[in-house]
Parts: C-alpha cells; structure tokens; sequence
C-alpha cells in the first residue's frame, strides 16, 4: 500500500507521513487496550467463566471507545496548531488534514471494534479465524481496493485511506458477528 502512495508523488507521500505519525496519536489507547483484553479475557477463559469474558469484553470495549474517542476528538480539534509544527506546502497540508480528518473520524466510530476485539477473540482461542479475517480482509479490501480506488480511479492517498476504512468495516462486521454468535466459546477446550 505505501508503494502504491509512492506513484501519487510528494504531495501524497509527505501528506501520508504527517498523517500516519498524528494517526498513531489515536491509536495509542487502543493498542494498549488490545494488549489489556488479551490478559482479562485470557484469565476469564482460563477460569471457565464465559461469563465474564462477555462481561468484561463489553466493559473493556466501552472503555476504549470512550478513551480512543476523547483522544481522536483531541487530535482533531487541535490539529491546525500540530500542523503549524510541519514545514509543509499547502496543498500538502490540506491533503494531511483531510487524512488525518479520515483516520480519526473512523478511529472513533470503529477502530476498537476492528482491532481490539478481535484480541477479546483471540484471548478466547480463536486465533484462526480472526487471522483469516484479518489476512483476507487486507488483501482484498485495503490491498484490491487502495489499487482501484487510489490508482486506477485517480483518488490517490485519499483513495488509499478509503479503502482503509473499507477493511476496518469488513474487520468490524465479521468480528463483532462473531463475538454475538458464541461460537467462540467453543473454541477453549479444558
């Protein structure tokens, strides 16, 4: 995918840059929430108490997105003073704010269904098909459409980042079916 940023030119390389580093900004929280789940739900399923790993998933996960919410709306809200801070053309800035606008919007609504439960399933010994979802999910949407929408339609980064949210929201329909199914349950075996 960053290859394919590469073709669109500097403007799209630098904006991506600028993007990506003020992203990870918003991202923080969830990731460490991703890494707490693992360990509450491990120890839950270790316990034999489905119970509790519904509970404290859905606990965790509101926690997050009220967390991951308040840091994205930061990140928003204070982004043309960070972006003061970068010498940037304003063609690149304006790309960069867009991007930005693009990850944090979506950070808030469905980034934590996309990536931290999906650590909730995995905890649960349901590594495979959150690994399967996880490959396929990359390849055809991020990967398949980043090339239709950002090269062939023209879109460029912005094409990119779209196809991005596009994966987040095949990640998010397939984990949250799941973990609504329990079939995962079934997946820990004493």
């Amino acid at each position: 995918v960053v290859s394919m940023i590469s073709l669109f030119g500097t403007v799209h390389i630098s904006a991506n840059a600028v993007a990506n580093n003020l992203d990870a900004v918003g991202a923080i929280i969830g990731q460490a929430m991703g890494l707490a789940i693992i360990t509450v739900v491990g120890r839950c399923v270790g316990a034999q108490d489905m119970q509790q790993v519904v509970y404290y998933t859905k606990k965790l996960m509101l926690w997050d997105y009220i967390a991951q919410g308040i840091a994205n709306a930061a990140v928003i809200l204070s982004l043309g003073v960070v972006l003061n801070m970068y010498t940037l053309s304003p063609e690149t800035r304006s790309l960069a704010a867009e991007l930005v606008i693009i990850h944090c919007a979506m950070g808030i609504l469905i980034w934590p269904a996309a990536f931290v439960l999906p650590n909730a399933l995995r905890a649960a010994n349901d590594v495979k098909f959150t690994m399967i979802v996880s490959i396929a999910s990359m390849a055809c949407w991020r990967v398949g459409f980043s090339y239709i929408i950002g090269v062939r339609m023209g879109m460029g980064a912005i094409g990119v980042w779209i196809a991005m949210v596009v994966d987040w929201v095949c990640r998010v329909t397939c984990f949250v079916t799941r973990f609504r199914s329990g079939v995962w349950k079934e997946k820990y075996k004493a």
